[in-house]
C-alpha cells in the first residue's frame, strides 16, 4: 500500500486551462453546514485544494490518509493534440506494515475512511 506520494511536475508550458490538476480533500478545521470535523462523512464536506501541474512543482503528501484524485486534462481538447500531454516524475513510498498505515495519532486520521471507503 502506498504510504507517501512524491510528484515532480515536468510541464514548463502549462496553461491554466490545460487541466490535469491534482485535487486534495482537506479539513481546514472549519465548520461546514454546521458540521464539526468528526461529523464530516462525505468528500463534499471537506475543503478542496486543486494544485496545477506546472513545471518544477514538487508535491509530497500522505497518500494513505489524504483523499485525492487527478482531474481531467483539457477535457474539451482533441486527444491527439500533444500540447496537452502531461509529464511528471512520481515516487510512491510503500509499506507492508499495516500498523504504519492510517496512523490514528495523525491530524489526518479522520480522513482515512474517505480515502479508503
Amino acid at each position: 500500500t502506498r504510504k507517501l506520494t512524491c510528484i515532480l511536475y515536468l510541464n514548463p508550458d502549462y496553461e491554466p486551462d490545460d487541466g490535469g490538476e491534482i485535487r486534495l480533500y482537506l479539513d481546514g478545521g472549519k465548520k461546514k453546514e454546521g458540521k464539526t470535523m468528526k461529523e464530516k462523512t462525505d468528500k463534499e464536506d471537506l475543503d478542496i485544494l486543486d494544485l496545477t501541474p506546472v513545471g518544477g512543482r514538487l508535491l509530497a503528501f500522505w497518500s494513505d490518509e489524504i483523499p485525492h484524485e487527478v482531474l481531467a486534462t483539457a477535457p474539451m481538447a482533441d486527444g491527439k493534440d500533444e500540447k496537452f500531454d502531461r509529464y511528471a516524475l512520481t515516487i510512491w513510498i510503500p509499506t507492508e506494515n499495516y500498523l504504519s498505515l492510517h496512523n490514528y495519532s495523525s491530524k489526518f486520521s479522520h480522513l482515512r475512511d474517505l480515502a479508503f471507503p
